[in-house]
This record gives C-alpha cells, structure tokens and sequence, in this order.
C-alpha cells in the first residue's frame, strides 16, 4: 500500500516531491552509498538565497539522518550524474513555519554520485532546507512530516553566516519597509550648472504604492553617485545603496535591463544604464 501511493505522488508532480510518514521497507535501494564526505554545496548568490528565503513557507536547519537511494521505477529518474534519494532529517531550528515543526521531515532529493556510480554519503550533513508541505499527504504518526523542496537548490549546505543572512532578510521582508519594485514609472535629467554635471531621476511603482525615487548624479571629476529616495522628498546626501541587502535585491533583480519607452533620449538612457551598472548584477544563478 505504502509503495504505490508513494509512486502515485511522484508521477502526478512536477517538482521534487518528499515522502514522509513512509515506513522504510516501502523502499527498494539500488545502489549502495559509498563512505565519503557529502558534497553539500555551501556557495549560492545573495540572489539565490533570497529567492528561497522569500518564496519557501517552511525554513529549517537540519542534520540528515538517513539517505535511502530509489529505484527509478519506483520514484521516477534523476538527471544524468545524479540519484534520487529519499532524505530524512532531525530538525534543529526552524528560521520560518506557520505551524509547529515536526521532530523529522522527509523529502526527495536527487544528490550526486562518485567516480563509481554509487550515491555520495548524506548521513550527518548540516543542511538550511526551504520547503513546503505536500498536500493530501498520509496521516503520520505527528513526529515526522512530508514537505517538498521549493526548487533544485533548496537543499543547502548550513553555516552560521547563512543562517544569520537568511534571518536578517525574513526580518526585513517581515518590517514591510523594503519596497516592492514592479516597474519605471517614469523618468528625467536636468543639466547642472557646469558643463558636464546632471541628474537623472527614475520613478519606481511599487506593489504598494509607495513612492521610490533612483537618482543618478553626475558631477565631473568625480564617481558617479546612485542614491534611492523612499519617498516624496530627494535627499542628494542620502547614503548609496548597499549590496546585499533586500532592497538591493529588489533593485538589482527586478529593474528592467533597459530603460522602457517612451524614454528615448540617449544621455537618459546612458544615465539608466549607469544606475544599473552602479547596482552591480543580480547574480542569480538559477533561472
């Protein structure tokens, strides 16, 4: 009974489905794991962190207590140099959940091979997963749960730093004071009063209303200076954006790459690229 629900929820999904309250035995292993370190990568973007912390329901930090490889038949094919595997954790921390947590979760994972084909050793891995629960899941036994990694990262390699970035940016999205960038609303530049100096401004839409104000100063013999004003009023001492950071995320992922029409003149949109430039690249690695 167990092995073909759990066939059954794979097949009519398309993400990573996890298999919780499954006992053990429903599971046929193909291949054994070999007695090395788990290769659980622990370098991601600012981008692709806030992506999962801003997108996953459920944020644990967990150790892997079991890694129990599946048949092809039984739980669909991973992609090439990989094996699907069906994980359990123990969860230590919960950074984000609507509800209680249970003690352990279960979810499939599709995890690397070595040289000689076998699935690479998962057991006591420190993992920050980002998850959701899966629906219309068996009843268990309350002590474990059956989620569903939100994206093919969603299991990541755990560190202090990256649980300390991945709570400043729930902190911050949870304050409602980083804008909602949706799109260029709009867009100027004035010439200075020598030849050479300008500032262009460009008005923001937020998904709030909000009103969010980019400014680009340029003044000769010097850097130019991008500076954001959250609000009606324009202060050119205002400090610049910082990297890493959720509004700059919202900026630097979000913005337009070009500056949209009607907005034709060149030295504008030369101005809007600069701003662009200034902001640095999103980063983002997965599509």
């Amino acid at each position: 009974m167990y092995h073909s629900a759990f066939r059954s929820i794979l097949r009519t999904s398309s993400g990573f489905i996890l298999a919780l309250n499954f006992v053990a035995p429903a599971y046929s292993q193909s291949k054994a794991t070999t007695e090395i370190a788990a290769p659980i990568s622990t370098a991601w973007s600012f981008a692709d962190m806030a992506d999962l912390t801003l997108a996953a329901p459920i944020i644990v930090r967990a150790s892997i207590s079991k890694a129990e490889v599946l048949r092809a038949d039984d739980a669909g094919s991973a992609e090439s140099g990989k094996v699907r595997q069906l994980i359990t954790v123990a969860v230590t921390t919960a950074l984000r959940a609507p509800d209680a947590v249970p003690a352990q979760l279960r979810y499939i994972w599709d995890g690397p091979v070595d040289t000689k084909g076998r699935a690479v050793k998962m057991r006591g891995a420190d993992v920050l997963l980002f998850v959701r629960p899966v629906e219309a899941a068996p009843a268990g036994d309350g002590k474990t749960s059956q989620v569903q990694l939100i994206s093919a990262i969603a299991q990541h390699g755990a560190s202090a730093d990256d649980e300390a970035a991945v709570r400043a940016l729930l902190s911050e999205n949870a304050s409602g004071k980083v804008p909602i960038i949706t799109a260029v609303a709009g867009a100027f530049r004035v010439p200075g009063s020598v030849p050479g100096e300008a500032e262009s401004q460009f008005f923001l839409s937020t998904a709030g209303g909000k009103p969010v104000s980019m400014v680009l100063l340029t003044r000769p013999g010097e850097p130019q200076r991008l500076t954001l004003a959250l609000g009606d009023v324009i202060d050119d001492a205002a400090a610049p954006v910082r990297q890493q950071t959720l509004l700059w995320y919202r900026l630097a992922c979000f913005l337009p790459a070009h500056l949209p029409a009607p907005h034709d003149d060149a030295a504008l949109v030369a101005d809007y690229a600069a701003a662009l430039a200034l902001l640095g690249p999103c980063g983002r690695t997965t599509g």
